[in-house]
């Protein structure tokens, strides 16, 4: 035995690689294992020589400690129920030694010693460890195999109590305090033990471990050897050199067990209770119920009439019988489960795992590597950018089938690397990645997801370049945050990414306090009611002339308390809501009644109105505008309306509708922020524009990015030929403006002329640009 731990301690020390020191501790546990039978094979021979007692407590304590060495090398992560593990063994040998020296001066048959209490100690000790070991770490308390363990302890206790106890109780009588009706106990804790294996195979992967045969072998022997003992002597006499060589070969089999290097899996839980073991469970049971009665009936066969032998056949009979119909009931119970559990955690489009799966199934992995720290842990969600823009573009069906690409591909990456995937909305998607070495790891992967997507998507002969906003949380540990936080997280980090263009955005508790919007909804409508809200107009010029040819209306906040506030702060908390059409008919208002004030000065431009997709499909613009140029007396013609992309292909038919009737009363009709969406100004040209405006970014990125000055060449050229007056947004500098001069650009609109100002210094403002020289 000395061996073969010194190979364990020799190894280790030389450092070897992993594979070889793996190698050398197998060696070892067998080696023990086999030098422990041998020695145990022994003690017949060794009470020749007076040695029986030494040789038995020698390889009893050397188990001992061996034990506690393969539990202290090992460091399994669960340490509570080893421990009990060891003191378990630590306090039988104590009882043992105790109860010899009892037996040496006769004192052990004669009352209950100190011994008893260390060999009840030693089982009990055990039980809580097996219990540790198939309940420590679940999340919900493993039901099923308590049940089922319960179902084998009974069945053992009752034919114990048959062959075992009740022949002790006859002879002696019940009392408590009588050592042989006490020591009825120690064989009744090993029957319980035995069922707590059963436990412990259901609810944990220790059925994937050669230590858990190993434990289940050590804890039959240890029940035989209880068993033989009390069955032989009442628990009176001294100990047979059967009886000893049963409990060494379960001692033997402890220290094994602890030593195997595959220890750790006892205490690895089932992700779930999936009752994978049930067939094999009834199976196991069927004969353990059985061998009571069909003892019972070989021990009094000759006894008994033929027709009780029938009866009891019969009996044996319909319990077959019913044992097969219950086995089969429960595998179709088991079957529909699973396939209603399946259904319940796929995504219906895509076939892969859906919210539900990540909520239930993840749940658990976050329960799991909450117990300890590994490493960082990050919840990755990601959008698929302007998907309601393809869908209407390209139909429903070619929509699905992108996200169905889009799917397969994160899904099968995110299994090579073992990550969790899910469609959890939409076009959303969320990764989840466990015990991860450090932060950057979480960020690269949010940029190869990027670079996964970089191919373009081709469907029926469509092609369609897709890309993505990902908003990321990250945790250590997870021991505050569960996934309902992290993806609440993810989602702000996603707004983030989305309104700044980066792509991606990793959560920052600090950012989000300062950025916390939750005010906007509570305080706009007062702010509406006490009249914080003012228009403000920012010149469009016309570039062959340089006249002031038209203002866009801007709204700005006067708040109270802080102050200035930009419509980028508040816009999108309102877009959602019925606040926004509040928020148009007041700039609607103001305008039309700003117009014959100008006009009276001597200015007559066109004011441009945004108009968002919800009061274009929601409500009766035509007659609403209508109205209000009718009442503050301002033509038709110098009033412009200004939609998005997105919003022009939110409902075409009927955005089609209102946009005709608008220009039946003279309004002018434009595309704003145009090249951020998926359309293209051939399909817009369906629609009945007037004018578009290239997005700021393009404008702004012109003389840096050539493919943004590229877009700004063709969409100039082709509206041209389109006969679509084009304005470029954003221009701060003369050297864009000379570009988009000499390119024939129709108007301008930008910081180089202008800031959107109050009404009252539009006059003044017109007056300096139109006299300024550029």
């Amino acid at each position: 035995m000395m061996v073969g731990v010194g190979n364990i301690h020799s190894t280790h020390a030389m450092g070897l690689c992993g594979d070889f020191k793996n190698k050398n501790i197998m060696v070892s546990w067998k080696a023990y294992l086999t030098l422990g039978a041998l020695a145990t094979l022994l003690i017949p021979f060794s009470a020749q020589f007076g040695m029986r007692d030494t040789l038995y407590f020698t390889i009893v304590f050397y188990s001992l400690l061996c034990a506690g060495w393969g539990v202290n090398h090992y460091q399994p992560k669960v340490r509570s129920p080893w421990i009990y593990y060891v003191v378990a063994i630590a306090s039988q040998c104590l009882g043992a030694l105790i109860q010899a020296n009892s037996d040496a001066s006769g004192a052990f048959g004669t009352h209950i010693s100190i011994a008893d209490g260390f060999l009840l100690l030693g089982h009990l000790c055990m039980v809580v460890a097996l219990w540790q070991f198939a309940s420590k770490r679940h999340r919900e308390f493993p039901k099923y195999g308590c049940f089922q363990g319960w179902i084998l302890a009974t069945s053992l206790i009752l034919i114990g109590w048959q062959f075992l106890f009740l022949p002790t109780i006859v002879r002696y009588g019940f009392s408590i305090d009588r050592p042989q009706i006490f020591r009825m106990v120690y064989p009744t804790l090993s029957y319980v033990e035995i069922g707590m294996l059963l436990w412990v195979w259901i609810s944990s992967h220790a059925n994937q471990s050669k230590a858990f045969i190993l434990l289940v072998m050590a804890t039959f022997f240890f029940a035989a050897g209880e068993s033989l003992f009390h069955g032989t002597s009442h628990s009176l006499a001294v100990p047979n050199d059967l009886n000893l060589m049963l409990w060494l070969f379960a001692y033997v089999m402890y220290g094994a067990v602890a030593l195997h290097p595959e220890m750790k899996q006892l205490a690895v839980p089932k992700r779930s209770e999936e009752s994978s073991h049930v067939s094999n469970v009834l199976s196991l049971l069927l004969p353990l119920v059985l061998l009571l009665p069909v003892t019972l009936l070989i021990i009094y066969f000759k006894a008994l009439h033929p027709a009780t032998i029938g009866i009891l056949g019969g009996f044996f009979l319909v319990i077959v019988v019913g044992w097969y119909q219950l086995s089969t009931s429960m595998q179709n119970i088991i079957h529909v489960k699973r396939q209603l559990e399946q259904q319940n955690r796929t995504d219906y489009l895509t076939g892969i795992p859906n919210r539900n799966h990540m909520e239930h199934v993840v749940g658990a992995s976050l329960y799991q590597a909450g117990k300890r720290h590994y490493g960082e842990n990050g919840l990755l969600l990601i959008d698929i950018d302007g998907f309601k823009s393809i869908n209407n573009i390209f139909g429903f069906g070619i929509g699905d089938a992108i996200l169905k690409h889009i799917a397969r591909h994160l899904y099968a990456e995110s299994v090579k690397r073992e990550h969790h995937f899910a469609r959890v909305d939409g076009d959303e998607f969320t990764l989840l990645m466990l015990n991860v070495d450090n932060r950057c790891a979480i960020e690269a992967q949010a940029w190869q997801i990027h670079r996964l997507l970089d191919d373009p998507i081709n469907i029926d002969g469509v092609t369609v370049k897709v890309t993505c906003s990902i908003g990321v949380s990250i945790h250590y540990a997870l021991k505050q945050a569960n996934f309902a936080t992290m993806l609440k997280e993810s989602e702000r980090a996603l707004v983030w990414a989305k309104e700044n263009q980066s792509q991606v955005e990793i959560y920052d508790k600090r950012k989000d306090i300062v950025e916390d919007k939750s005010w906007v909804l509570t305080e706009f409508r007062h702010a509406i009611a006490a009249h914080q809200l003012e228009v403000f107009y920012q010149p469009k010029i016309q570039v062959d002339s340089q006249t002031v040819m038209g203002v866009e209306a801007l709204i700005r906040w006067h708040h109270p308390e802080r102050g200035l506030v930009m419509p980028c702060v508040f816009m999108q908390q309102i877009e959602a809501t019925d606040l926004i059409h509040h928020l148009f008919t007041l700039v609607l208002n103001d305008t039309t009644k700003q117009w014959p004030a100008w006009q009276a000065q001597g200015l007559c431009i066109s004011i441009a109105l945004n108009v968002t997709a919800r009061d274009l499909i929601n409500f009766d613009l035509v007659h609403e505008i209508k109205t209000a140029l009718e009442q503050n007396h301002m033509p038709a013609n110098y009033l412009e309306i200004e939609i998005t992309e997105s919003s022009a292909l939110s409902d075409p038919a009927r955005v089609k509708h209102v946009l005709s009737g608008l220009m039946a009363l003279g309004i002018k009709i434009s595309i704003d922020d145009y090249g951020t969406g998926y359309s293209s100004l051939l399909y817009l040209q369906q629609l009945p524009l007037h004018c578009l405006k290239i997005d700021q970014q393009f404008v702004r990125e012109m003389r840096h990015d050539q493919a943004s000055a590229a877009i700004v060449r063709s969409t100039l050229e082709l509206a041209k030929n389109l006969n679509i007056e084009v304005i470029a947004e954003g221009v701060d500098d003369v050297w864009v403006y000379q570009q988009l001069k000499a390119l024939g650009c129709y108007g301008v609109q930008g910081f180089l002329f202008s800031q959107a100002v109050a009404a009252a210094r539009v006059v003044e403002v017109v007056q300096v640009i139109q006299a300024a020289e550029v």
